[in-house]
């Protein structure tokens, strides 16, 4: 997936990005929202053997973009056949409140109702 809206850009997570979703995901302040406020504890190299297990048919790990820096992260998984289940984290606090995390909401959307799912639902922790 490569998707973009101006400075805005949605793209698969690589064994490349593993080291900043570790430093994410690591973080508590980051992810006590999501139930683990000292962080998920988990290596680089945890991170690449699972986005490995990536496809587009199961769901991807996706990073997000603006004006060439990351700046957060997205998700899909199936859930059935033609339902999917997304996140989103905007990781980077001086990127939050700026309307991104729904223009990045709605682009991933899109594209999932374009290439065949018939509902999205929202993670729930």
């Amino acid at each position: 997936m490569n998707l973009k809206n101006d400075k805005l850009i949605i793209r698969n997570a690589t064994s490349e990005d593993a080291k900043q979703l570790m430093n994410w995901w690591n973080g508590g302040r980051l992810m006590e929202h999501a139930g683990f406020p000292n962080g998920l504890g988990i290596s680089e190299e945890e991170i690449i053997e699972s986005l490995k297990r990536d496809s587009d048919d199961r769901g991807r790990r996706l990073i997000i973009e603006f004006d060439g820096k990351r700046i957060g992260e997205m998700s899909y998984r199936r859930l059935e056949e033609f339902s999917a289940e997304i996140g989103i984290k905007l990781c980077e606090a001086s990127f939050q409140e700026r309307g991104l995390g729904k223009k990045a909401l709605a682009l991933l959307i899109r594209e999932l109702f374009d290439t065949g799912f018939k509902k999205c639902f929202r993670h729930q922790p």
